[in-house]
């Protein structure tokens, strides 16, 4: 599963990754497009309403003082229709008294501007012209203050008129592009000029605070609310930037970690489609795998039964030797018996003893018995059974039992070297007596005239060693590589199988274990077998 998906899982968390990278990036530059644009149309809107007062103040009915009064208000009905953000209109004079008015507000008494900042600026040399920002003024409310100034015969006149914040507002949220961001405009030092409910209320502090330089560019809200990617762009006219944030809605429990629901959908049903798939080719190959390694172990078995099969071929004549031995003395004894049982026979002065002549039948029979019950133990094909067993008995069996005979007639003299600390291991004795009987097997054809078999074991932490070493011919560096292949033999054809070294380190290996082997030429071989006391920590019954 895991092989199968990481791939994919990779893959698609790079491609998650860079979406969301491209999407940032063109949701960035969508808000930076829509901020400069807003600015442009905002910078124009605000030159417009300028040159509307320029217009007014330099007619020359402006002039005429007598009829200034009906003049200002058919000016002010004109710029209504020219824009709705016009709330009123006045008359200015050098000494910042009011001196005409047409609008909505009653004053109670005089109106002096001259303490007011947007007068004392516009009074600055090289101004024609001001658009303040946001305040509540004597009117208490909040309003803009648009005004252009005018010298005449050493005389200054000023044409005002307040500009409505909620019509800048639905005027900005006419533009393109208003539907899918929150416009908002501040000041230098962040204040709201003209802002949505959802977002702030003017007058108050803003999370934004554009920088000066670049004029446009993304930023980041400072906090609250309005938290997020935002774009900005400074208006030209006045020292306000225009800001713009995402008003779509952010990724809600339509989505996990920012990934659309139709493509979570998709990739979910995609990777179950695809599990269901590896689940079942994984269930076909695992039992594909089971069903070989059945036929494998059938194999192996019948391997191993078939290399043991051989080895009682090999040692048939040892063991015709071995029950022909009790045979004749049963013989024999059957025979003195019968012969003192024949009339015709003159009686001896002593009466021969019965029961030693049966008994000495009895242990023959009884001898027959165990060596051909050892045979058929061996080559019985029978399922691996653990128990714990004594390696000095399993031995002793080969060496003074089923190989004793062949070893004498061979004039092969045995040493036998137990390690008395050497503790029972968990084994199947027949497949470990199999292993023993091909190597003293071995061992003794290597002997051709004669010599020594050396048997020792050694407790060795939780292994049992034993080695088994004859002073033979040895064995070529080259033969010693291909020792343990199926089918290799160095006796003369017909007298080895080349299975017995073979189904024996595959023995040695089931069991937990190891075979390794030291040979010279004319300096004999040493068989080393490294045995686990407990298979894989299991314990006999």
């Amino acid at each position: 599963m895991l092989l199968y998906f990481l791939p994919l899982l990779l893959l698609g968390i790079f491609f998650h990754i860079q979406y969301h990278r491209i999407a940032a990036e063109s949701a960035r530059a969508h808000l930076q497009v829509i901020a400069e644009h807003q600015a442009i149309t905002l910078n124009l809107f605000l030159r417009e309403r300028l040159v509307n007062l320029d217009n007014v103040i330099d007619d020359p009915a402006f002039r005429d003082l007598s009829g200034r009064t009906s003049f200002l208000e058919r000016a002010l009905a004109d710029l209504r229709l020219t824009s709705d953000a016009f709330v009123d209109l006045g008359v200015v004079g050098g000494d910042g008294l009011l001196l005409d008015y047409q609008g909505p507000v009653h004053f109670p008494g005089a109106v002096n501007y001259r303490d007011e900042s947007w007068f004392k600026d516009l009074l600055g040399a090289g101004r024609k012209s001001v658009i303040t920002d946001i305040y509540l003024g004597v009117r208490n409310n909040p309003h803009f203050t648009i005004a252009v100034k005018r010298e005449r015969d050493g005389e200054v006149s000023v044409l005002r008129s307040a500009l409505s914040p909620e019509k800048i507002h639905e005027f900005l949220a006419s533009l393109e592009g208003a539907g899918e961001v929150h416009a908002a405009v501040v000041n230098a030092a962040g204040v709201f000029q003209v802002v949505t409910p959802r977002v702030g209320l003017p007058l108050n502090s803003s999370p934004y605070l554009p920088p000066r330089s670049p004029l446009r560019g993304p930023m980041r809200a400072a906090g609250g609310a309005a938290a997020g990617e935002c774009a900005y762009a400074w208006l030209s006219e006045v020292p306000w930037a225009l800001v713009v944030q995402d008003a779509l809605p952010a990724a809600g429990p339509a989505s996990l970690l920012g990934m659309p629901r139709g493509i979570l959908l998709i990739t979910l049903a995609f990777f179950a489609i695809m599990g269901g798939v590896i689940v079942l080719r994984a269930r076909q190959l695992v039992t594909k795998q089971l069903a070989a390694e059945r036929h494998e172990a059938d194999l192996s078995g019948q391997l191993v039964h078939a290399a043991r099969l051989a080895s009682v071929g090999e040692l048939a004549a040892g063991i015709a030797h071995e029950i022909n031995n009790p045979l004749a003395i049963i013989a024999e004894e059957a025979g003195l018996l019968k012969d003192s049982l024949d009339p015709d026979l003159p009686e001896d002065e002593e009466e021969p003893d019965l029961k030693e002549h049966l008994r000495i039948i009895h242990d023959a029979v009884f001898r027959c018995r165990d060596i051909t019950r050892k045979l058929l133990a061996f080559v019985r094909h029978a399922e691996v059974k653990l128990e714990q067993h004594s390696i000095d008995a399993i031995l002793e069996d080969v060496v003074g039992g089923m190989l004793g005979s062949e070893l004498a007639t061979s004039n092969i003299a045995v040493v036998c070297e137990y390690d008395p600390e050497a503790r029972e291991i968990l084994t199947d004795r027949n497949q470990l007596a199999q292993v023993l009987v091909n190597l003293v097997k071995n061992a003794i054809d290597a002997m051709s005239g004669g010599g020594t078999l050396t048997i020792r074991t050694a407790h060795k932490g939780d292994r049992l060693l034993v080695k088994i070493k004859d002073s033979g011919c040895g064995m070529t560096p080259e033969q010693l590589q291909k020792v343990f292949m199926p089918f290799f033999t160095t006796k003369a054809p017909g007298k080895g199988t080349g299975l017995g070294l073979s189904v024996s380190f595959s023995i040695i290996k089931n069991f937990g274990g190891n075979m390794y082997v030291v040979s010279n030429p004319g300096q004999g071989s040493t068989f080393t077998l490294e045995l686990p006391y407990a298979m894989n920590g299991q314990r006999a019954v």
